[in-house]
Protein backbone atom coordinates (compact mmCIF):
# COMPACT_ATOMS: atom_id res chain seq x y z
CA UNK A 1 0.00 0.00 0.00
CA UNK A 2 1.28 3.54 -0.41
CA UNK A 3 1.58 6.66 1.58
CA UNK A 4 -0.97 8.87 1.73
CA UNK A 5 0.14 12.28 -0.35
CA UNK A 6 2.41 14.49 1.51
CA UNK A 7 1.12 17.23 3.66
CA UNK A 8 2.39 19.41 6.28
CA UNK A 9 -0.57 18.78 8.67
CA UNK A 10 -0.85 16.05 11.30
CA UNK A 11 -2.60 13.53 9.90
CA UNK A 12 -3.39 9.94 11.67
CA UNK A 13 -1.94 6.64 9.92
CA UNK A 14 -1.59 2.67 11.35
CA UNK A 15 1.88 1.74 9.54
CA UNK A 16 2.98 -2.24 10.01
CA UNK A 17 6.90 -2.85 10.28
CA UNK A 18 8.35 -6.27 10.02
CA UNK A 19 11.33 -6.78 11.13
CA UNK A 20 13.44 -9.63 10.37
CA UNK A 21 16.66 -9.83 12.10
CA UNK A 22 19.06 -12.95 12.56
CA UNK A 23 18.00 -13.28 15.83
CA UNK A 24 14.44 -11.88 16.14
CA UNK A 25 11.46 -11.47 13.92
CA UNK A 26 8.71 -9.17 15.82
CA UNK A 27 5.69 -7.66 14.44
CA UNK A 28 5.14 -3.87 15.42
CA UNK A 29 2.40 -2.03 14.80
CA UNK A 30 2.49 2.15 15.02
CA UNK A 31 -0.09 5.21 15.33
CA UNK A 32 1.76 7.10 13.16
CA UNK A 33 0.04 11.46 13.68
CA UNK A 34 2.41 13.94 12.35
CA UNK A 35 6.06 13.26 12.49
CA UNK A 36 5.17 11.17 15.62
CA UNK A 37 4.95 7.62 16.31
CA UNK A 38 3.72 5.31 19.16
CA UNK A 39 3.61 1.52 19.22
CA UNK A 40 -0.19 -0.26 20.19
CA UNK A 41 1.32 -3.25 19.28
CA UNK A 42 4.30 -5.48 19.37
CA UNK A 43 4.54 -9.06 18.97
CA UNK A 44 8.72 -11.00 18.73
CA UNK A 45 10.12 -14.41 18.69
CA UNK A 46 13.47 -15.00 19.13
CA UNK A 47 14.08 -17.85 16.14
CA UNK A 48 17.62 -17.06 15.69
CA UNK A 49 17.57 -17.37 12.04
CA UNK A 50 21.10 -16.62 11.79
CA UNK A 51 22.78 -18.22 14.27
CA UNK A 52 23.87 -20.85 11.57
CA UNK A 53 25.78 -18.36 9.42
CA UNK A 54 29.17 -19.27 11.10
CA UNK A 55 29.18 -22.24 10.39
CA UNK A 56 27.12 -23.53 7.36
CA UNK A 57 26.57 -20.53 6.03
CA UNK A 58 22.44 -21.18 6.13
CA UNK A 59 19.56 -20.33 7.84
CA UNK A 60 18.48 -22.07 10.92
CA UNK A 61 16.29 -24.82 10.35
CA UNK A 62 14.67 -24.53 13.51
CA UNK A 63 14.75 -20.36 12.79
CA UNK A 64 13.42 -20.98 9.52
CA UNK A 65 10.39 -23.70 10.69
CA UNK A 66 9.56 -20.65 13.58
CA UNK A 67 9.47 -17.56 11.36
CA UNK A 68 7.33 -19.62 8.71
CA UNK A 69 4.59 -19.98 11.39
CA UNK A 70 5.14 -16.62 12.70
CA UNK A 71 4.72 -14.58 9.61
CA UNK A 72 1.65 -16.55 8.50
CA UNK A 73 0.51 -15.36 12.05
CA UNK A 74 1.20 -11.73 11.38
CA UNK A 75 -0.08 -11.84 7.62
CA UNK A 76 -3.06 -12.81 9.30
CA UNK A 77 -3.34 -9.70 12.12
CA UNK A 78 -2.48 -7.41 9.06
CA UNK A 79 -5.12 -8.54 6.93
CA UNK A 80 -7.70 -8.02 10.19
CA UNK A 81 -5.84 -4.73 11.34
CA UNK A 82 -6.34 -2.86 7.45
CA UNK A 83 -3.25 -0.81 7.91
CA UNK A 84 -2.43 1.80 5.82
CA UNK A 85 0.99 0.55 4.64
CA UNK A 86 2.93 -2.78 5.21
CA UNK A 87 6.86 -1.95 5.34
CA UNK A 88 9.51 -4.91 5.83
CA UNK A 89 13.05 -4.80 7.22
CA UNK A 90 15.04 -7.72 6.49
CA UNK A 91 18.49 -7.97 7.61
CA UNK A 92 22.16 -9.49 7.25
CA UNK A 93 20.45 -13.27 7.65
CA UNK A 94 18.22 -13.04 4.83
CA UNK A 95 21.41 -10.74 2.85
CA UNK A 96 23.53 -13.40 3.63
CA UNK A 97 22.42 -17.01 3.89
CA UNK A 98 22.80 -19.64 0.82
CA UNK A 99 19.62 -20.50 1.03
CA UNK A 100 17.63 -17.10 2.13
CA UNK A 101 15.84 -16.87 -1.64
CA UNK A 102 14.71 -19.95 -1.48
CA UNK A 103 13.13 -18.96 1.97
CA UNK A 104 11.68 -15.09 0.56
CA UNK A 105 10.30 -17.38 -2.33
CA UNK A 106 8.29 -19.50 -0.03
CA UNK A 107 7.57 -16.65 2.96
CA UNK A 108 5.82 -14.67 -0.75
CA UNK A 109 4.25 -17.69 -2.13
CA UNK A 110 2.25 -18.25 1.51
CA UNK A 111 1.45 -14.83 2.11
CA UNK A 112 2.58 -12.38 -0.16
CA UNK A 113 5.01 -10.52 2.13
CA UNK A 114 8.23 -9.73 0.22
CA UNK A 115 11.06 -10.32 2.68
CA UNK A 116 14.24 -8.97 0.22
CA UNK A 117 16.83 -7.77 2.33
CA UNK A 118 18.31 -4.23 2.47
CA UNK A 119 21.81 -3.75 2.47
CA UNK A 120 24.29 -3.25 5.04
CA UNK A 121 24.95 0.33 3.94
CA UNK A 122 21.24 0.78 3.27
CA UNK A 123 20.31 -0.59 7.32
CA UNK A 124 22.58 1.69 8.62
CA UNK A 125 21.36 4.36 7.12
CA UNK A 126 17.58 3.51 8.25
CA UNK A 127 18.96 2.32 11.96
CA UNK A 128 20.27 6.22 12.08
CA UNK A 129 16.65 7.46 10.69
CA UNK A 130 14.90 5.62 13.34
CA UNK A 131 17.67 7.01 15.75
CA UNK A 132 17.11 10.78 14.67
CA UNK A 133 13.36 10.15 14.33
CA UNK A 134 13.77 10.16 18.36
CA UNK A 135 16.79 12.28 18.81
CA UNK A 136 16.53 14.63 16.11
CA UNK A 137 19.38 16.92 18.45
CA UNK A 138 21.50 13.62 18.12
CA UNK A 139 25.27 14.50 16.83
CA UNK A 140 27.90 11.40 17.15
CA UNK A 141 28.06 7.75 16.08
CA UNK A 142 25.33 5.84 15.61
CA UNK A 143 26.01 2.03 16.78
CA UNK A 144 23.71 -0.83 15.61
CA UNK A 145 24.03 -4.29 16.70
CA UNK A 146 22.08 -6.62 15.35
CA UNK A 147 22.40 -10.80 15.16
CA UNK A 148 25.18 -11.29 12.32
CA UNK A 149 25.93 -7.49 11.95
CA UNK A 150 27.32 -4.10 13.58
CA UNK A 151 26.10 -1.41 11.28
CA UNK A 152 27.51 2.35 12.19
CA UNK A 153 26.86 5.48 10.43
CA UNK A 154 27.64 8.90 11.72
CA UNK A 155 24.42 11.27 12.29
CA UNK A 156 24.70 15.21 12.69
CA UNK A 157 22.54 18.46 11.62
CA UNK A 158 19.51 16.18 11.45
CA UNK A 159 20.74 13.54 9.36
CA UNK A 160 22.60 10.37 8.45
CA UNK A 161 26.23 10.47 6.98
CA UNK A 162 28.09 7.65 5.58
CA UNK A 163 27.58 4.14 6.81
CA UNK A 164 28.99 1.19 6.83
CA UNK A 165 28.42 -2.16 8.12
CA UNK A 166 30.71 -4.89 9.70
CA UNK A 167 30.45 -8.81 10.10
CA UNK A 168 30.72 -8.26 13.89
CA UNK A 169 27.36 -9.24 15.09
CA UNK A 170 27.16 -12.13 17.64
CA UNK A 171 26.25 -15.43 15.47
CA UNK A 172 28.75 -14.20 12.63
CA UNK A 173 31.68 -13.99 15.37
CA UNK A 174 30.65 -17.10 17.91
CA UNK A 175 28.04 -19.21 16.14
CA UNK A 176 25.74 -21.16 17.88
CA UNK A 177 27.66 -21.25 21.36
CA UNK A 178 27.36 -17.75 22.57
CA UNK A 179 28.73 -18.50 26.40
CA UNK A 180 30.60 -21.24 27.88
CA UNK A 181 33.67 -22.18 26.41
CA UNK A 182 33.48 -20.81 22.81
CA UNK A 183 33.34 -17.31 24.70
CA UNK A 184 37.10 -16.27 24.99
CA UNK A 185 37.29 -12.68 25.27
CA UNK A 186 40.97 -12.35 24.94
CA UNK A 187 40.86 -14.04 21.22
CA UNK A 188 37.50 -12.17 20.73
CA UNK A 189 39.46 -8.81 21.40
CA UNK A 190 42.30 -9.47 19.24
CA UNK A 191 39.21 -10.78 16.29
CA UNK A 192 36.99 -7.37 17.31
CA UNK A 193 40.17 -5.40 16.91
CA UNK A 194 41.32 -6.32 13.25
CA UNK A 195 38.21 -6.24 12.19
CA UNK A 196 38.47 -2.34 13.25
CA UNK A 197 41.72 -1.72 11.52
CA UNK A 198 40.67 -3.50 8.82
CA UNK A 199 37.83 -0.91 7.89
CA UNK A 200 39.44 1.85 9.90
CA UNK A 201 37.36 2.44 12.51
CA UNK A 202 38.81 4.57 15.31
CA UNK A 203 38.53 8.23 17.03
CA UNK A 204 38.23 9.95 13.96
CA UNK A 205 34.99 8.93 13.16
CA UNK A 206 33.51 10.17 16.06
CA UNK A 207 35.35 13.45 17.08
CA UNK A 208 34.62 13.01 21.11
CA UNK A 209 31.30 13.28 20.14
CA UNK A 210 28.54 11.17 21.72
CA UNK A 211 28.05 7.19 20.57
CA UNK A 212 24.24 6.25 20.28
CA UNK A 213 23.57 2.42 21.26
CA UNK A 214 20.75 0.48 19.22
CA UNK A 215 19.91 -2.99 19.19
CA UNK A 216 18.14 -5.53 21.84
CA UNK A 217 21.67 -6.67 23.38
CA UNK A 218 23.08 -2.67 24.46
CA UNK A 219 19.28 -2.08 25.34
CA UNK A 220 19.60 -5.15 27.67
CA UNK A 221 22.53 -4.41 29.25
CA UNK A 222 21.57 -0.51 30.05
CA UNK A 223 18.12 -1.94 31.58
CA UNK A 224 20.46 -4.28 33.79
CA UNK A 225 22.37 -1.48 34.54
CA UNK A 226 19.24 1.04 35.62
CA UNK A 227 18.12 -2.17 38.05
CA UNK A 228 21.46 -2.31 39.64
CA UNK A 229 21.92 1.07 40.70
CA UNK A 230 18.39 1.71 41.11
CA UNK A 231 17.88 4.56 38.41
CA UNK A 232 14.48 6.62 39.34
CA UNK A 233 13.42 6.95 35.97
CA UNK A 234 12.35 3.84 34.09
CA UNK A 235 13.00 4.42 30.45
CA UNK A 236 15.19 3.93 28.16
CA UNK A 237 14.83 6.11 25.53
CA UNK A 238 18.28 8.57 25.86
CA UNK A 239 19.51 6.84 28.90
CA UNK A 240 23.23 8.36 29.18
CA UNK A 241 26.32 6.84 30.68
CA UNK A 242 29.68 8.34 31.14
CA UNK A 243 32.51 6.20 29.62
CA UNK A 244 33.61 5.42 32.46
CA UNK A 245 30.11 3.75 33.61
CA UNK A 246 30.11 2.20 30.56
CA UNK A 247 33.15 0.47 30.80
CA UNK A 248 32.89 -0.18 34.53
CA UNK A 249 29.33 -2.01 33.21
CA UNK A 250 30.97 -4.23 29.91
CA UNK A 251 33.98 -5.71 32.54
CA UNK A 252 31.41 -6.47 34.90
CA UNK A 253 28.97 -8.57 32.38
CA UNK A 254 31.66 -10.04 30.43
CA UNK A 255 33.35 -10.97 33.55
CA UNK A 256 32.07 -11.90 37.60
CA UNK A 257 28.66 -10.98 36.20
CA UNK A 258 28.19 -13.10 33.08
CA UNK A 259 26.07 -15.40 34.21
CA UNK A 260 23.77 -12.95 35.97
CA UNK A 261 22.82 -11.34 32.62
CA UNK A 262 22.48 -14.73 30.57
CA UNK A 263 19.84 -15.47 33.24
CA UNK A 264 18.44 -12.15 34.20
CA UNK A 265 14.92 -12.25 35.05
CA UNK A 266 12.38 -10.51 32.29
CA UNK A 267 15.24 -10.97 29.75
CA UNK A 268 14.85 -14.34 27.62
CA UNK A 269 17.62 -16.80 27.07
CA UNK A 270 18.14 -16.61 23.73
CA UNK A 271 18.70 -13.04 24.15
CA UNK A 272 20.04 -13.48 27.25
CA UNK A 273 23.54 -15.02 25.62
CA UNK A 274 23.95 -12.11 23.44
CA UNK A 275 24.67 -9.86 26.27
CA UNK A 276 28.48 -11.33 27.40
CA UNK A 277 29.32 -10.42 23.92
CA UNK A 278 27.29 -7.82 23.40
CA UNK A 279 29.46 -6.24 26.34
CA UNK A 280 32.98 -7.04 25.07
CA UNK A 281 32.17 -5.27 21.78
CA UNK A 282 30.73 -2.34 23.43
CA UNK A 283 33.76 -1.93 25.45
CA UNK A 284 35.74 -2.43 22.65
CA UNK A 285 33.85 0.60 20.34
CA UNK A 286 34.35 2.65 23.94
CA UNK A 287 37.85 2.04 24.12
CA UNK A 288 38.46 2.81 20.09
CA UNK A 289 36.33 5.65 19.62
CA UNK A 290 36.71 7.48 22.94
CA UNK A 291 32.82 9.05 22.85
CA UNK A 292 31.97 11.88 25.66
CA UNK A 293 28.98 10.22 26.48
CA UNK A 294 26.94 6.66 25.77
CA UNK A 295 23.38 7.57 24.97
CA UNK A 296 20.54 4.58 24.58
CA UNK A 297 18.22 4.34 21.70
CA UNK A 298 15.20 2.82 22.03
CA UNK A 299 14.61 3.25 18.45
CA UNK A 300 16.14 1.98 15.33
CA UNK A 301 15.72 -0.09 11.61
CA UNK A 302 11.81 -0.39 12.52
CA UNK A 303 11.06 3.14 13.31
CA UNK A 304 13.70 4.49 10.65
CA UNK A 305 11.64 2.68 7.92
CA UNK A 306 8.91 4.76 9.30
CA UNK A 307 10.64 8.24 9.22
CA UNK A 308 12.62 7.26 5.75
CA UNK A 309 8.83 6.58 4.05
CA UNK A 310 6.89 9.49 5.13
CA UNK A 311 6.83 12.75 3.20
CA UNK A 312 9.67 15.02 3.96
CA UNK A 313 6.39 18.05 4.69
CA UNK A 314 5.90 15.71 8.10
CA UNK A 315 9.31 14.78 8.44
CA UNK A 316 9.89 18.65 9.18
CA UNK A 317 7.38 18.13 11.60
CA UNK A 318 8.48 18.37 15.43
CA UNK A 319 7.84 14.90 16.86
CA UNK A 320 7.84 16.17 20.12
CA UNK A 321 4.77 18.88 19.89
CA UNK A 322 2.93 16.16 17.60
CA UNK A 323 3.03 13.55 20.19
CA UNK A 324 1.90 16.22 23.06
CA UNK A 325 -1.30 16.49 20.17
CA UNK A 326 -1.58 13.17 20.48
CA UNK A 327 -1.01 12.14 23.76
CA UNK A 328 -4.02 14.89 24.57
CA UNK A 329 -6.24 14.12 22.20
CA UNK A 330 -9.77 13.00 23.61
CA UNK A 331 -7.96 13.36 26.79
CA UNK A 332 -8.52 17.51 28.24
CA UNK A 333 -10.74 18.72 29.85
CA UNK A 334 -11.18 21.56 28.05
CA UNK A 335 -11.13 22.67 23.94
CA UNK A 336 -8.08 21.64 22.45
CA UNK A 337 -7.39 24.92 20.92
CA UNK A 338 -7.34 25.91 24.12
CA UNK A 339 -3.03 25.64 24.33
CA UNK A 340 -2.77 28.43 21.31
CA UNK A 341 -4.20 30.92 23.61
CA UNK A 342 -2.59 30.13 26.56
CA UNK A 343 1.18 30.20 24.90
CA UNK A 344 -0.03 33.78 23.98
CA UNK A 345 -1.19 34.54 27.33
CA UNK A 346 1.85 33.79 28.64
CA UNK A 347 4.10 35.18 26.00
CA UNK A 348 5.10 38.12 28.22
CA UNK A 349 5.13 37.31 31.32
CA UNK A 350 7.31 34.21 30.23
CA UNK A 351 10.13 36.21 29.04
CA UNK A 352 10.78 37.04 32.80
CA UNK A 353 10.73 34.04 34.05
CA UNK A 354 13.48 31.37 35.41
CA UNK A 355 14.30 28.95 32.44
CA UNK A 356 16.52 25.37 32.82
CA UNK A 357 17.74 25.32 29.02
CA UNK A 358 19.33 27.27 26.65
CA UNK A 359 16.10 29.72 24.80
CA UNK A 360 15.45 27.74 22.06
CA UNK A 361 14.95 24.78 24.27
CA UNK A 362 12.97 25.86 26.73
CA UNK A 363 10.41 27.15 24.28
CA UNK A 364 9.87 23.93 22.96
CA UNK A 365 9.24 22.14 26.17
CA UNK A 366 6.73 25.19 27.22
CA UNK A 367 5.34 24.89 24.18
CA UNK A 368 5.07 21.34 24.98
CA UNK A 369 3.53 21.67 28.21
CA UNK A 370 0.85 24.18 26.73
CA UNK A 371 -0.32 21.26 24.20
CA UNK A 372 -0.61 19.05 26.95
CA UNK A 373 -2.65 21.51 29.66
CA UNK A 374 -5.53 19.92 30.79
CA UNK A 375 -5.23 16.11 30.15
CA UNK A 376 -6.36 14.09 32.79
CA UNK A 377 -10.24 14.16 31.48
CA UNK A 378 -12.08 11.73 33.44
CA UNK A 379 -9.93 10.99 36.55
CA UNK A 380 -10.56 11.59 39.70
CA UNK A 381 -9.39 14.79 41.18
CA UNK A 382 -7.85 13.78 43.64
CA UNK A 383 -5.05 10.71 41.94
CA UNK A 384 -4.99 13.37 38.45
CA UNK A 385 -1.87 14.97 39.39
CA UNK A 386 -0.11 12.06 40.37
CA UNK A 387 -1.65 9.63 37.79
CA UNK A 388 -0.69 12.82 34.66
CA UNK A 389 2.41 13.10 36.17
CA UNK A 390 3.15 9.55 35.73
CA UNK A 391 1.66 9.83 31.90
CA UNK A 392 3.94 12.54 31.43
CA UNK A 393 7.38 11.44 32.76
CA UNK A 394 6.79 7.79 30.77
CA UNK A 395 4.60 8.61 27.61
CA UNK A 396 6.56 7.67 24.24
CA UNK A 397 7.50 11.08 23.21
CA UNK A 398 10.65 11.76 21.16
CA UNK A 399 12.55 14.57 21.37
CA UNK A 400 13.33 15.04 25.00
CA UNK A 401 16.70 14.22 27.47
CA UNK A 402 15.77 12.18 30.59
CA UNK A 403 16.16 16.05 32.22
CA UNK A 404 13.83 17.44 29.64
CA UNK A 405 11.45 14.57 30.33
CA UNK A 406 11.53 15.08 34.27
CA UNK A 407 11.34 18.52 33.87
CA UNK A 408 7.82 18.72 31.92
CA UNK A 409 6.26 15.82 33.61
CA UNK A 410 7.18 19.16 36.73
CA UNK A 411 5.49 21.63 34.83
CA UNK A 412 2.25 20.01 34.17
CA UNK A 413 2.22 18.33 37.90
CA UNK A 414 2.32 21.89 39.26
CA UNK A 415 -0.18 22.88 36.82
CA UNK A 416 -2.65 20.75 38.94
CA UNK A 417 -1.64 20.91 42.30
CA UNK A 418 0.39 22.32 45.13
CA UNK A 419 1.29 19.67 46.71
CA UNK A 420 5.17 18.99 46.91
CA UNK A 421 5.89 15.74 46.77
CA UNK A 422 5.22 14.31 43.05
CA UNK A 423 4.90 10.07 42.42
CA UNK A 424 8.82 10.16 41.88
CA UNK A 425 11.12 12.22 43.42
CA UNK A 426 13.78 10.43 43.57
CA UNK A 427 13.38 10.96 39.54
CA UNK A 428 13.42 14.72 40.01
CA UNK A 429 15.72 15.10 42.77
CA UNK A 430 18.40 13.41 40.48
CA UNK A 431 17.78 14.70 37.45
CA UNK A 432 16.83 18.53 38.25
CA UNK A 433 18.29 21.19 40.64
CA UNK A 434 16.34 23.33 43.18
CA UNK A 435 16.33 26.05 40.79
CA UNK A 436 15.60 23.91 37.66
CA UNK A 437 12.61 22.63 39.93
CA UNK A 438 11.60 26.44 41.07
CA UNK A 439 11.67 27.18 37.27
CA UNK A 440 9.25 24.46 36.50
CA UNK A 441 7.16 25.17 39.32
CA UNK A 442 6.72 28.80 37.92
CA UNK A 443 5.64 28.04 34.56
CA UNK A 444 3.05 25.76 36.02
CA UNK A 445 2.11 27.89 38.17
CA UNK A 446 1.09 30.15 35.39
CA UNK A 447 -0.23 27.70 33.66
CA UNK A 448 -2.87 27.13 36.55
CA UNK A 449 -3.12 30.63 36.94
CA UNK A 450 -4.63 30.53 33.40
CA UNK A 451 -6.49 28.13 33.80
CA UNK A 452 -8.50 29.62 37.28
CA UNK A 453 -8.61 33.03 35.41
CA UNK A 454 -10.23 31.70 32.47
CA UNK A 455 -12.35 28.65 33.47
CA UNK A 456 -10.77 26.78 30.85
CA UNK A 457 -12.45 28.85 28.40
CA UNK A 458 -10.35 29.88 25.13
CA UNK A 459 -12.43 32.73 24.45
CA UNK A 460 -12.32 34.19 27.74
CA UNK A 461 -8.83 33.43 27.92
CA UNK A 462 -7.95 35.70 25.04
CA UNK A 463 -9.29 38.77 26.90
CA UNK A 464 -6.95 38.60 29.14
CA UNK A 465 -2.79 39.07 29.59
CA UNK A 466 -0.28 37.89 32.03
CA UNK A 467 2.52 40.55 32.47
CA UNK A 468 5.13 41.23 35.07
CA UNK A 469 5.51 44.68 36.29
CA UNK A 470 7.95 45.71 39.23
CA UNK A 471 8.46 41.53 39.40
CA UNK A 472 4.73 41.24 40.18
CA UNK A 473 2.91 39.33 38.27
CA UNK A 474 -0.35 40.89 37.06
CA UNK A 475 -3.55 39.87 34.51
CA UNK A 476 -4.99 42.62 32.98
CA UNK A 477 -8.26 42.20 31.13
CA UNK A 478 -9.68 43.58 28.03
CA UNK A 479 -13.01 46.20 28.60
CA UNK A 480 -15.54 44.39 29.60
CA UNK A 481 -14.23 41.50 31.01
CA UNK A 482 -12.82 42.78 34.78
CA UNK A 483 -15.24 40.60 36.38
CA UNK A 484 -12.39 38.06 35.48
CA UNK A 485 -10.44 38.94 38.01
CA UNK A 486 -11.26 38.48 41.32
CA UNK A 487 -10.54 36.83 45.09
CA UNK A 488 -9.63 33.19 43.05
CA UNK A 489 -7.73 34.38 40.93
CA UNK A 490 -5.54 37.00 43.38
CA UNK A 491 -4.66 33.89 45.10
CA UNK A 492 -3.32 32.28 42.45
CA UNK A 493 -1.08 35.56 41.72
CA UNK A 494 -0.24 35.55 44.78
CA UNK A 495 1.40 32.15 45.16
CA UNK A 496 3.14 33.15 41.84
CA UNK A 497 4.75 35.94 42.99
CA UNK A 498 6.05 33.93 45.69
CA UNK A 499 7.43 31.70 43.98
CA UNK A 500 8.84 34.45 41.40
CA UNK A 501 10.07 35.98 44.52
CA UNK A 502 11.62 33.11 45.79
CA UNK A 503 14.00 32.27 42.53
CA UNK A 504 15.21 35.69 42.68
CA UNK A 505 16.28 35.41 45.99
Amino acid sequence: MSMKSPSSRAERQRIAVLDIGSNSVRLVLYDVFGSSFVPIYNEKIHAGLGRDLRTTGQLSPDGVAETEAALIRFSLILDAQNVDQVIVGATAALREAKDAPDFISRVKEATSLDLSPVSGEEEARLSAMGLLAAMPRARGLAADLGGASLELIRVEDGAPKTGMTTPLGPFRVLGQNLTGEAFQPPILRQQIRAAFDAQNIDASMLGGDALYLIGGAWRNLAHIHQIRYDYPLRTLQGYQLSPERALALCDWAVGEGQETVVTFPGISLRRGETLPYGALLLSELIKRLEPSRIVVSDTGLREGLIYDALPAPQRKRDALHDGCRDLARGNQQGKAKFSKALMAFLADASAHFPRSFSPKDEARLRKAACLLVGIGKGLHPSYRADLVFEDVLYAPLAGLKHKERAYLALIIFRSFTGRAKTPNDAAISLLLSEQEQRAAEIFGLAIRLAVVASGRSTSLLKKLMLSIKDEEPKVVAQTGYDALIGPRLDVRLSRLASALNASLS
